[in-house]
């Protein structure tokens, strides 16, 4: 595994902020718009304070004048010394399997729209992933459980299920499904 990836410095709320204050600003000197959907822990960082920093931005652009956009990624990169994996796009991966994105704005710019998927897709995402740590997908997950009011394992796999077929929930996702009902004080077997 590249080692760099590990020597990220951490963006917090303050500082993701300042970035897409500045991600707008190249935008509108170039006359761009731009439409980005984050995911995972720059959304817990910013929305839920979950987390005190994130590692990277999980995103998806919207089609734009790429080599621009590029230049722009690049020039952020520089201005607020952050590593090469500051943006992932990997989350398009596991977006396949989506039945559906329920999205909503998050913030709007000038020249610059950030959506974010719905605590109820989020959540979904979670458990799908379902990465043991390092990651936190369970303290994730758990919040989300705790900020939609989940009590019971049919409620929350009523929400799967309308976001990720329901096939795709394996033996990894039963276990941490069953832990995640014991920390929030149920018995989901």
């Amino acid at each position: 595994m590249d080692n760099s990836y590990n020597n990220i410095g951490l963006m917090d709320k303050n500082q993701l902020l300042k970035i897409f204050d500045f991600l707008n600003e190249q935008l509108k000197a170039n006359q761009l718009q731009l439409e980005i959907t984050i995911y995972g822990g720059s959304i817990m960082t910013m929305v839920y304070d979950n987390r005190p920093a994130t590692k990277d931005i999980d995103c998806v652009f919207s089609l734009s004048n790429s080599k621009l956009l590029e230049n722009i990624l690049d020039l952020t990169k520089f201005t607020f010394n952050l590593s090469d994996n500051w943006i992932n796009e990997e989350i398009k991966e596991p977006l396949k399997s989506i039945i559906k994105e329920d999205k909503e704005t998050f913030r709007l710019y000038s020249n610059l729209k950030i959506l974010k998927p719905k605590a109820e897709q989020l959540l979904a995402m979670k458990i799908l992933a379902a990465r043991p740590e390092p990651s936190k997908d369970f303290v994730d997950a758990y919040i989300l459980c705790k900020e939609l009011n989940i009590t019971t394992k049919a409620a929350l796999l009523s929400i799967f299920e309308s976001y990720i077929p329901i096939t795709l929930l394996g033996e990894r996702q039963r276990i941490f499904i069953k832990y995640l009902g014991e920390d929030l004080g149920y018995d989901w077997q």
